[in-house]
């Protein structure tokens, strides 16, 4: 029965996300997770794995900004993404792909966002991320994001921690 009750409370949270909620995530933000239904994806080898550093939302203009940075062989390399949005919680993206980005959680500490990424052979992954600030996730912030990754059917044993490893700059 508690576990309907959550459900059923996640669920009216994340219907609830609107563009002004969304516009006031700019900021600077860090990785905290992510979780993926291919596991390669996220991995240390993997290519869809972005070091968050900052977002910027143009409500009237209908983009949002994403700063971030990406390890390859070892350095770190800064990108941008801008994204267009789609919908009040929703944007489209192109990094690593195409990504339709959903936010479908936030509060002054961290944003989750669900992705479905489809790469550039064609291939479709679902990824979630949790974003936040500081150094570390609360604990119920941490239980919310998994329970909202189950929710979208993604195998919660494929989460990767990348508050640990990201050793790169605070900002681009």
């Amino acid at each position: 029965m508690k576990t309907l009750l959550l459900t059923l409370l996640l669920g009216l949270a994340c219907a609830d996300l609107s563009s002004e909620d969304i516009s006031e995530l700019s900021g600077e933000w860090k990785t905290f997770y992510l979780v993926s239904t291919n596991a390669e994806t996220i991995s240390s080898k993997g290519w869809f794995r972005p070091l968050l550093r900052n977002v910027d939302v143009d409500e009237e203009g209908g983009t949002i900004l994403f700063e971030f940075f990406v390890t390859i062989r070892g350095k770190c390399v800064g990108h941008r993404d801008r994204g267009i949005k789609l919908s009040d919680d929703r944007y489209l993206t192109s990094f690593s792909g195409k990504n339709e980005v959903q936010f479908v959680d936030a509060s002054d500490d961290y944003f989750v966002v669900y992705i479905i990424n489809k790469d550039r052979s064609g291939n479709v992954n679902r990824i979630m991320g949790m974003f936040g600030k500081g150094n570390e996730a609360d604990e119920e912030d941490f239980e919310k994001f998994l329970d909202l990754a189950r929710e979208k059917d993604i195998p919660v044993h494929n989460i990767v921690n990348y508050i640990n490893f990201d050793n790169c700059p605070a900002s681009l």
